[in-house]
């Protein structure tokens, strides 16, 4: 009674209307423990996507400030050889879990009693990839411009990003459990690690390669510490057996998301290796900065749709809750990916050569290019989770495949004549094709894409106003900044794509949210 009446004159849920679990319903069922706890399932969202958020917000600038040591440290040169040696990694990523993260993430979220051995079987089968990634990355390197000591590097590098993922993939039972400041924190550390490692190396005067070898214990220093907290009392406390027949499966359901994050790896980061073989490091080093700067954004997307993708899991035969929650997930995210848009445009310049110097003043025209390309990325981190709550990633693999090629041929026009400008373009329209008008072929998704279309119309139609309003106007950039903050509000507000609920309802929730840690406390 006391949890009712407490809540009984907040204003609706935006995204259920029922925020509430009904009173018939089980109290702890292993399927619901994992997103029911709490007041209700909104502000369990809420709470850990601000935890994600204020962690990550923290991680995003320590990860800038290392950023810029590292662009002043390096040079446009080294700095370009040094993204040149991630993003080729990169490419690989897609084989070092086998793409089980999110199939583990919805089995866990509906079967939250067998965790520890679901977990268990998909650390097992992953090992197994990554090891073979971390072979064949560094012998395949020559193939694509990475000699002598290069090749090197990138053996060492791999430990980080192909070795020790599969060891931290348990670490998704805080995201099932909604207990994601455990993995927001620990990244916090790596970040902090990692900045302190960079200002060493920089009063020391190191080696190239020592920055390599120093960004490479970080990661097996953030791996232990997942380790030693997943198996800590209260989250993997069942057996950890191997499941022949689940692991048969689970391979089954992740293999469209193998070929489908495949094709993404590559039109997310060939364009790096290609710059990187076609026109140098010295170009590519300003390339590496924007795409350092515009990924900054996607730490939004993924704190969100992680938080959320435990619900859409358990309402994904609910339709009319879950194009709710996914209608919503849209509304919030394409607002705030468009407002980024809006803003980027009058600061580029300015910024780069006030925090990166003049030898990176390249970056501003290719940022305030490549900012764009964050909107089918906000929009496809939304998409994607709910067709794979829906059990429809089969269609996935077109998709990015058609998005891969589409990148890789117009880079190798464009490139030649354009450089690291035309890759930008480039990124934009592929990732534009494959996050979004892709789907559209297909029936059985057109209806989730085209919801997303319909609440992306006001926001790009704003952006694109002030994007190209502000160009005309010869004031210094503060006031066109001012103006653009200004506006884009305004006229999201106008439209109704921002709306009185939504401050009432988050202002009810952080009320709620401060409330409950308050009781939770005095227990």
């Amino acid at each position: 009674m006391e949890k009712n009446e407490k809540f009984a004159n907040r204003p609706p849920d935006p995204a259920t209307d029922a925020p509430q679990l009904p009173t018939s319903a089980p109290t702890t069922p292993p399927e619901i423990a994992s997103v029911a706890a709490g007041p209700n399932i909104g502000f369990k969202v809420f709470q850990n996507t601000i935890a994600q958020l204020g962690g990550k917000g923290g991680s995003v600038l320590i990860s800038a400030a290392t950023s810029i040591l590292l662009a002043r440290y390096l040079g446009r040169e080294r700095l370009g050889e040094y993204g040149a040696i991630y993003a080729y990694l990169s490419i690989y990523s897609w084989l070092v879990t086998f793409s089980l993260d999110q199939i583990l993430a919805r089995d866990v979220s509906q079967r939250r009693s067998e965790a520890s051995a679901l977990l268990h079987t998909g650390s097992v089968i992953a090992c197994f990839f990554a090891f073979a990634a971390g072979i064949i990355a560094p012998l395949a390197a020559p193939l694509f411009g990475y000699s002598g000591p290069l090749r090197w590097l990138i053996a060492i590098a791999a430990v980080d990003l192909l070795i020790m993922p599969p060891f931290k993939m348990p670490g998704i039972i805080f995201q099932v459990d909604m207990r994601q400041w455990y993995a927001v924190g620990i990244g916090f550390v790596r970040q902090v690690l990692w900045l302190i490692a960079v200002a060493l190396l920089v009063f020391g005067n190191a080696a190239f390669y020592k920055v390599i070898i120093a960004r490479t214990l970080c990661g097996v220093i953030e791996a232990a510490v997942t380790i030693y907290f997943i198996y800590r009392p209260g989250f993997l406390d069942g057996p950890r057996t191997f499941l022949k027949n689940e692991a048969g499966r689970m391979m089954r359901d992740a293999f469209p998301l193998v070929l489908s994050n495949l094709a993404v790896n590559i039109y997310h980061r060939i364009d790096q290796v290609m710059l990187h073989k076609m026109s140098g490091d010295k170009v590519l080093g300003p390339y590496v900065i924007a795409v350092q700067l515009t990924e900054l954004f996607s730490t939004l997307p993924v704190a969100l749709m992680s938080s959320l993708f435990p619900v859409l899991a358990l309402y994904a035969h609910d339709d009319a809750k879950f194009r709710r929650y996914l209608s919503e997930s849209y509304r919030f995210l394409l607002v705030v990916a468009f407002a980024a848009c809006a803003l980027v445009t009058p600061v580029a310049h300015p910024f780069i050569e006030l925090v990166y110097g003049q030898q990176f003043s390249a970056t501003a025209d290719l940022l305030i290019v490549l900012i764009w390309s964050e909107v089918p990325i906000f929009f496809g981190v939304a998409l994607g989770n709910a067709l794979v709550a829906k059990g429809l990633q089969k269609y996935f693999p077109a998709s990015t495949i058609a998005g891969a090629l589409v990148n890789v041929g117009i880079n190798l026009v464009v490139i030649p004549r354009y450089g690291a400008l035309g890759a930008s373009w480039a990124t934009v329209v592929s990732y534009s094709l494959a996050g979004i008008f892709f789907f559209l072929v297909f029936s059985e998704l057109r209806p989730y894409v085209l919801t997303g279309l319909r609440i992306s119309v006001i926001p790009f139609l704003l952006a694109l106003g002030i994007t190209f309003g502000l160009r005309v106007l010869p004031w210094a950039f503060w006031w066109k900044l001012l103006i653009a903050a200004i506006v884009y509000p305004l006229g999201a507000w106008a439209f109704g794509v921002i709306r009185q609920q939504d401050i009432q309802y988050a202002r009810q929730i952080l009320e709620s949210n401060f409330n409950f840690l308050r009781a939770s406390r005095r227990r």
